[in-house]
């Protein structure tokens, strides 16, 4: 699929998302005598299109919003072409790469400073500041993808609803540090951030500024521990636990021993040779009887005749 515009050719690679109202489609198009990639969003509701035109287009929009490319109306679908970033989705690479304190700092600096440099509407604020729309290089530079997965809450989108999901990244970015309350500095601007505290994402973003060098410093001279005893004690008890148990194996195995040497059979010495009249504490009777009847009846047949046994 083709999209013809002016003097620009748009050749659709992929469509990664398709509703009644838009498709989204990457594609690619020449540009200095080489190919690059962008993401091409093609709008039938004329509705929605009216209400996407105060948003997407150059005259309306900031001059720094340069993932914006273009946009253009033909034969009734309205087009827009915003730049394509290759990268991994966050919600990926925080699985796939243990990133370290250090570059998980760097990381959402990052995100500050792409998100003040394009000063895009709320709007796409809010729908990039999702980790499946974030993208993340080896470089740990972040870059957007504009999927249009929430276009049905464009029109509510406020600016503390952008700050909360800076306060969510937050969370996930630093999760095993908030959980063991090992940086007290991070753990507050958290609380700030889930409070409402910041009025707007310039206030988020120098609130983090200032401890941006602080949390570094921290991490460089490994000063984050967990800071509760319990946490600390559960961690140096997991340290612990493969040697516990081969030593609770170990006794395991000892106390089964001397329990079935204490427990086994007593034989006991008999005229008839060995026999077990005892198995642990019980006491074996019923053959004891049965033999001394035996031995009684013996005698009866080797009485001579004539004599009677009183």
């Amino acid at each position: 699929m083709r999209i013809q515009y002016l003097d620009r050719c748009y050749e659709v690679i992929q469509k990664i998302r398709s509703t009644p109202a838009l498709d989204v489609c990457v594609a690619r198009y020449p540009d200095g005598g080489e190919w690059k990639t962008c993401t091409v969003v093609c709008v039938y509701d004329r509705e929605l299109a009216r209400n996407l035109i105060l948003v997407t287009t150059k005259k309306n929009t900031s001059l720094a919003f340069q993932d914006l490319l273009e946009s253009f109306n033909i034969g009734g679908t309205y087009y827009i072409v915003f730049r394509y970033m290759s990268g991994e989705a966050l919600v990926q690479a925080l699985t796939r790469h243990e990133y370290n304190f250090r570059e998980r700092l760097l990381l959402l600096k990052n995100l500050f400073g792409r998100i003040l440099l394009l000063n895009m509407p709320d709007c796409f604020l809010y729908e990039v500041l999702r980790k499946d729309n974030i993208i993340v290089d080896e470089a740990l530079q972040v870059g957007f993808q504009y999927a249009f997965t929430e276009v049905e809450y464009y029109w509510q989108v406020e600016e503390s609803h952008c700050v909360h999901r800076i306060g969510e990244l937050v969370q996930d970015l630093f999760q095993k540090e908030l959980t063991e309350k090992s940086v007290r500095e991070l753990e507050e601007y958290a609380r700030n951030l889930a409070q409402g505290r910041y009025e707007d994402i310039w206030s988020c973003y120098e609130a983090y500024h200032t401890l941006y060098d602080r949390l570094l410093q921290k991490a460089d001279s490994s000063q984050i521990r967990p800071g509760r005893i319990w946490w600390r004690a559960w961690e140096a008890f997991k340290a612990w636990l493969p040697v516990w148990k081969s030593v609770l194996a170990v006794l395991l195995i000892l106390i089964s021993g001397v329990y079935l040497l204490l427990h086994l059979p007593n034989p006991v010495q008999s005229e008839d040779g060995i026999t077990f009249a005892q198995i642990g504490t019980l006491e074996i009777k019923g053959q004891e009887k049965e033999k001394n009847m035996e031995k009684a009846e013996g005698s009866r047949q080797e009485q001579p005749q004539g004599v009677s046994v009183k």
